[in-house]
């Protein structure tokens, strides 16, 4: 049976609930005069309050123009009038004046039927989702008003599942062949961690099975079931997908991926044919790297390796493409995508991953030994997994 692999982060590229409103326009009344005066004089002060300079953004609607001008009368206190927005973000802005920049560019699209764009203001970043009640801003970065970037929350842990359904079958209901944990710490690092397919593991309500079974006995929830309780880890959802979605996401979505070989690798059953280097794949040659493993030293620990290492190519090409492609590639890779999360989380969790060093992204496999129960071929992880989950519960491998 052909073994399918995922696509991590792309979704990594890696991503609504969301507070909305219409937005009110800046109050630009002129100042008040004050004046203090005494039975021998009399003397008038008067004080100004800077109105920020309309910011013009290329490519947005009206509604996303006025949202972001919003935005900024009110974090700049020149308006109490407060914008659609979620509380956090509202929260941290400084409410001081100061000078904001005039000029940017959106790009924007659809997932799951609703609005998502990016709107780059000089170095500032909107993050917006429309949830058919207007749009809304719910993340971002604002150098230009001294506020740290706010994408969601951190860390973030999120699984990533490659299904091994055959063309036409439903990625949900096969079996895992391919299961990572994508972790970002939210400031500029993270890790995968890959896990055995055959990790021989309780099944929740099931009992002792291999972690791959669990998709197929119950779904993807099931599978995140399982993989919590064997890890002690909460995660935030999953992106799932399979055979034919990997292709088209990492082939004709992203355009291909470059990244380093470790090994040559010869492999007629997945159709691996690499020179170890640096090489551009495209989808069917991605796809065989990661189904390979019959050839290759540690077997199916050195293809969830390989796996890890594509994941981290993903994520250079999403980094490359930046901001502005976050939008089209989730309109584009909806189709061959399974995922409990919502637009606002792909996008905020698209985000991250383009802030986030591809060189600071740990890939590890958790290590086991082969074994047998009956006459299943199955991996008992080793004893220092617990240790590895407690580590990067904070979104990054420090040891």
């Amino acid at each position: 049976m052909l073994r399918r692999a995922l696509f991590a982060t792309l979704a990594l590229s890696l991503l609504v609930t969301s507070c909305s409103g219409e937005a009110e326009p800046p109050d630009t009344s002129p100042p008040l005069a004050s004046s203090t005066s005494s039975s021998s004089t009399t003397t008038s002060s008067t004080t100004t309050t800077t109105t920020p300079p309309l910011v013009e953004i290329d490519g947005a609607p009206a509604e996303v123009v006025d949202l972001v001008r919003a935005f900024y009368a009110f974090a700049t206190g020149t308006t109490d009038s407060e914008p659609a927005a979620t509380p956090g973000v509202l929260e941290i802005l400084p409410r001081t004046p100061v000078s904001t920049p005039v000029s940017g560019v959106a790009s924007l699209g659809q997932y799951s039927g609703q609005g998502v764009a990016t709107v780059e203001v000089e170095s500032d970043l909107f993050l917006l989702v429309d949830a058919g009640a207007g749009w809304s801003i719910i993340g971002g970065k604002w150098p230009s008003l001294g506020v740290a970037a706010t994408f969601g929350g951190a860390p973030r842990l999120v699984l990533v599942v490659g299904s091994d359904a055959r063309p036409g079958e439903d990625p949900a209901g096969a079996r895992a062949d391919s299961i990572h944990l994508s972790a970002l710490n939210g400031a500029g690092a993270g890790a995968f961690v890959g896990v055995p397919r055959d990790s021989w593991v309780g099944v929740p309500g099931v009992g002792n099975r291999k972690i791959t079974a669990s998709l197929a006995i119950g779904g993807p929830d099931k599978l995140v079931e399982t993989f919590e309780a064997m890890s002690g880890l909460d995660v935030e959802g999953y992106v799932l997908t399979g055979f034919v979605g990997f292709q088209e996401m990492l082939g004709n979505v992203l355009g291909g991926i470059n990244m380093f070989v470790p090994r040559a690798i010869r492999d007629s059953a997945s159709g691996a044919d690499l020179e170890a280097g640096d090489q551009y794949l495209n989808g069917p040659e991605a796809l065989a790297l990661a189904r390979a493993r019959k050839t290759l030293p540690g077997g199916d620990f050195t293809r969830s390796e390989h796996q890890g290492l594509i994941m981290i190519a993903t994520a250079r090409t999403v980094g490359r493409l930046g901001f502005a492609a976050i939008p089209r590639l989730m309109e584009m890779s909806e189709p061959w995508l399974v995922t409990n999360l919502s637009p606002e989380q792909l996008l905020t969790l698209s985000a991250l991953l383009v802030e986030t060093d591809p060189d600071a992204i740990s890939n590890l496999v958790l290590p086991g030994r082969t074994g047998q129960v009956g006459s299943a071929s199955v991996v008992f992880v080793g004893s220092s997994a617990a240790t590895i989950w407690q580590d990067v519960a904070d979104g990054v491998l420090d040891n």
